[in-house]
């Protein structure tokens, strides 16, 4: 794969959890702490809507951004030759009523569903008004065919689209419940299995809202008639959807029942030789241990390597889940701070996006089949169809892995993960701009344009990261107001975003001096997230302890034994590299000092941490060499200078030169500790102007600043 500007790897298009919304097109988000990069999204059922001649499974389940599509009825073949064009149609008159009736809802939908971007984007003006007027007509249509005498398939099959298009276009719940247990009934008396299992997937979705304990006992009951009747696509089918359930933001959340669940599917999956199944629910078991953060990395390894142990032979076709497997892998490198691993995975990465972008494999919608082995031989076999992100979605989601695995020598590179984010972020833009083509629902399009909008936040939220570590601070200020901006555009939403927007603007007011503001957000950051041991609580506690020291050293020493026990237990060695350097300054023995120093360095060197090796670099300078005349400590001296110069800290290059300046001039060296003060005047220039840019201009500090000041 290119370079962002190499020119090939260029289209665009995660992360992310789910967003609570039950009438999602399956676009959610799954934002993590500053180590933890958004995920992409996680398997399920497929909800767009079918062309008329194939009977459209009902309003989706999401879990996450997968749709999972349950086994497809068809309508009779006495109408499916009926055209639907985009505007209502006007059927022939030899033509029975009630064929009639249906073919106009079906073109009534139609039309609804191809105005449905230009609907969302308009939020309540005169294209959504016409858009819901176009789909209560067709609700309209079907309801006058059902007062007609049908032929029991083609009733269940009737009622079955009636009550899908109720569930994902209105809240008539209960009409739509009462339309699927009729036809349920009808469907048991005619022996229409397959119509009937569809209804009872979709009944079981419209019943999480109301009753979830019912709509989970139903389920159950269901996997266990499939099972007895042998037919597997079912099973598979709604023991995803319990998996669904189990992970939706409700009482029922359940993260080991889900796994649990995944993992019979798994079992069956490889009795039966199912790869593309088997696959697909190791990549989803994986999903849900990586969202406990760095302590579910073991787990989410394990269900990687079951995934991982499949041929590239067995997935043939199934492209999209061999990218979303590459995507995970890179994941739990990263949340385990394993930085030059991720490297190396990413490159592999950009080779597979490369090779799908010429490969005839993405559709517009994103779908995809997996194939199911049939029961005997001489059987067809089953499809289960998928949707995932489109392939533009994949590519802009692609620009953001890479950036993150570029974070720690993005300086390094000349700011090659900046211009990741960036071309990620050029990419967003333009497809909420201008993709708009295609046929979808009105929630569809919205969910779809929101999962988007998030996307693009995290991607300002990193880059603004990548900004605050190299110093660039009148960028960093600029990029967190475009953020906000941003962020206001989202719909309200259950997730991490906002309090990592928080989280951003302390690392800001604390690296541009304002030092009682980054304590009040710190401090409501880590009282508002929901684990006091998550990654996100840990870093703002330990920021809070630098700024704290000197203040209240009380305060900061009670902060440092509430993070003691998590940092020293998590797999994430940049967090426990970052406590080892908090610990290592703080004052105590000197062989605990230089104990922790050795460890914090070996850490930060091990996760390539370019910015934590030279602090620490200053401060071994500062604490063993101050006043001393040796080699080794002008060596010291020297070793920190140009590590925070190669860094393009403007701050630590300070610090650095003065340490060497006065190295030399203690040596003797008055002409070279000169030297090196003029040299010193730039960067002091602009940590001065940093320091004092919310200070008033007659209070200004004459003075020089010292390392002291600094800490």
């Amino acid at each position: 794969m290119t370079t962002p500007n190499g020119g090939r790897w260029y289209n665009s298009g995660p992360g992310p959890s789910y967003n609570g919304s039950n009438n999602s097109n399956g676009y959610g988000s799954n934002p993590y702490p500053p180590s933890t990069p958004i995920a992409p999204g996680r398997p399920q059922q497929s909800a767009s809507t079918p062309t008329r001649p194939q009977l459209p499974p009902p309003s989706i389940n999401r879990y996450s951004n997968f749709e999972i599509t349950i086994p497809v009825n068809r309508w009779p073949a006495s109408h499916s030759n009926s055209n639907t064009p985009n505007t209502p149609s006007t059927p022939s008159n030899s033509m029975d009523p009630h064929l009639t009736l249906i073919s106009m809802a079906e073109g009534y939908f139609e039309a609804a569903h191809a105005s449905g971007y230009k609907a969302a984007l308009a939020k309540g003006g005169e294209d959504a008004k016409a858009y819901y007027k176009l789909i209560a007509t067709g609700l309209r249509a079907l309801e006058a065919a059902l007062q007609c005498r049908l032929q029991p398939r083609l009733e269940a099959m009737v009622r079955l689209r009636y009550a899908g298009i109720l569930h994902e276009e209105t809240e008539n719940g209960d009409e739509a419940e009462d339309a699927l247990n009729k036809g349920i009934m009808l469907a048991q008396r005619g022996n229409f299995t397959d119509i009937k299992y569809t209804m009872q997937h979709l009944l079981a979705r419209i019943m999480l809202r109301t009753t979830p304990k019912a709509s989970l006992k139903m389920l159950n009951s269901c996997i266990a008639d499939s099972e007895t009747l042998d037919m597997v696509h079912w099973t598979y089918s709604f023991r995803f959807l319990r998996c669904n359930i189990l992970m939706e933001d409700s009482p029922l959340h359940d993260e080991q029942g889900a796994i649990t669940t995944l993992q019979k599917i798994s079992s069956t999956a490889a009795t039966r030789h199912d790869h593309g199944i088997y696959l697909l629910a190791s990549l989803m078991e994986t999903m849900i241990s990586v969202s406990s953060g760095a302590d579910g990395i073991e787990a989410a390894n394990r269900a990687l390597a079951r995934a991982n142990s499949l041929q590239l032979e067995s997935i043939q076709g199934m492209e999209q889940l061999g990218i979303l497997r590459q995507m995970l892998d890179i994941m739990c490198s990263l949340m385990a701070g394993r930085y030059s691993e991720s490297e190396v995975k990413v490159k592999v990465l950009h080779g597979m996006l490369d090779h799908s972008s010429k490969a005839q494999i993405w559709t517009p919608s994103g779908e995809f089949e997996i194939l199911i082995n049939p029961l005997r031989l001489g059987r067809p076999e089953e499809k289960l169809k998928f949707k995932w992100l489109t392939k533009e979605d994949i590519f802009v989601l692609g620009y953001f892995i890479s950036g993150l695995c570029k974070f720690q020598k993005n300086v390094e590179e000349v700011g090659r993960g900046e211009k990741y984010l960036q071309e990620g972020l050029r990419s967003i833009e333009r497809l909420l701009k201008e993709d708009h083509a295609g046929t979808t629902s009105l929630v569809g399009a919205m969910n779809k344009s929101t999962w988007r909008q998030t996307l693009k936040c995290h991607v300002m939220l990193y880059h603004t990261f990548l900004l605050c570590v190299r110093t660039d601070w009148d960028g960093a200020i600029k990029g967190f107001n475009n953020l906000q901006q941003a962020f206001l555009v989202l719909p309200p939403q259950r997730s991490l975003l906002p309090t990592l927007i928080t989280y951003l603007q302390a690392v800001i007011s604390q690296g541009t001096n304002q030092l009682d503001q980054a304590l009040e957000l710190y401090k409501l950051v880590y009282t508002t997230v929901q684990s006091p041991d998550s990654e996100l609580s840990i870093i703002s506690k330990l920021n809070s302890i630098i700024i704290l020291r000197p203040r209240d050293s009380r305060a900061a020493e009670h902060l440092m034994t509430t993070v003691e026990k998590p940092c020293m237990s998590t797999k994430n060695y940049l967090m426990k590299a970052a406590y080892m350097a908090v610990k290592a300054t703080e004052r105590g023995e000197l062989v605990k000092t230089k104990n922790y120093l050795s460890l914090a360095l070996q850490l930060a060197t091990q996760t390539t941490n370019q910015q934590l090796t030279f602090i620490l670099l200053s401060f071994m300078c500062h604490r063993f060499f101050s006043g001393v005349v040796s080699e080794q400590a002008e060596k010291s001296a020297r070793a920190a200078l140009q590590n925070a110069t190669r860094g393009r800290d403007s701050l630590w290059s300070l610090m650095g030169g003065e340490m060497f300046a006065d190295c030399l001039a203690r040596k003797g060296n008055e002409y070279e500790a000169m030297r090196q003060r003029d040299l010193n005047e730039e960067p002091r220039n602009a940590v001065v102007a940093n320091l004092t840019r919310h200070t008033p201009p007659d209070q200004h500090a004459s003075g020089g600043v010292g390392f002291h000041e600094v800490t």
